[in-house]
């Protein structure tokens, strides 16, 4: 759902993508504390705001987004 939102999102929202095959993804999981289908948010500084887990439908996606960000 995720994927399907980053062009309205361009240039307000930076999207990573953690590899949880990879060695680097899966230290950063474990660093978090998270497991697969988690989204966390930072600010630009890389301090973390939020996480939010599950798969989630667009519109609440965009909802969390502005709130998090503060866009609206």
């Amino acid at each position: 759902m995720v994927n399907s939102l980053k062009p309205e999102y361009e240039g307000k929202i930076r999207f990573l993508i953690a590899n949880l095959n990879s060695s680097e993804g899966r230290w950063f999981a474990e660093y978090h504390n998270v497991n697969k289908v988690t989204l966390l948010f930072f600010k630009p500084d890389g301090t973390k705001i939020s996480s939010l887990n599950g798969e989630q439908e667009p519109a609440y996606l965009r909802r969390v987004f502005d709130r998090v960000f503060n866009l609206q």
